[in-house]
């Protein structure tokens, strides 16, 4: 179903694809667990609820999850999610600061920084409300599309706080193909 690109991000647990998923004709990200970290059990669940807790927050200022499954071929774990571009909030505040060295008027840009924080305390403050806490919360994992929608992206860290675990919301709820 879905193509494999070109490589865009790669961390300890997964690497990143743009990918193109056949079915649906769009372009997504597709992140799928490193080989290496498959060899470990613990590596499984805590990618698989990484998926689960990104499935789970549905917010405009967040990442959507489109499919949660296993590869045919090497039944190794991935899922898919909306590809928001690569522009991040440290490129938005880098070129604000670049234009203001520069003598530029940034002061649209300073209004567009101003409302991607915003966002950013949206998404997050709806986070906190289901018992979601990002953990790695930077401008390096908050995308800026081009229609000036922000995106708080990789929930790998996240942590769901003891009040709700006990009652998880996702228990019992899984993602699946």
């Amino acid at each position: 179903r879905f193509t494999l690109i070109k490589k865009i991000g790669e961390g300890g647990l997964g690497s990143v694809w743009l990918a193109r998923d056949e079915m649906a004709k769009r372009t997504v990200a597709l992140k799928e667990m490193n080989p290496s970290a498959a060899e470990f059990p613990r590596a499984w669940e805590r990618f698989h609820r990484e998926a689960e807790i990104t499935a789970h927050l549905e917010h405009p200022n967040i990442v959507p999850l489109y499919q949660f499954g296993s590869d045919s071929q090497s039944s190794q774990p991935f899922y898919a999610m909306r590809f928001v571009g690569k522009r991040t909030l440290v490129d938005a505040i880098e070129e604000y600061h670049d234009r203001r060295k520069a003598g530029e008027d940034v002061a649209m840009d300073l209004h567009r920084l101003l409302t991607a924080f915003i966002g950013v305390c949206q998404a997050i403050a709806y986070a906190h409300s289901r018992g979601v806490i990002h953990r790695d919360l930077k401008p390096e994992n908050v995308a800026l599309d081009n229609f000036g929608q922000v995106v708080v992206l990789d929930w790998g860290l996240a942590k769901i706080s003891d009040e709700y675990e006990s009652e998880s919301l996702l228990s019992g709820n899984t993602v699946t193909s």
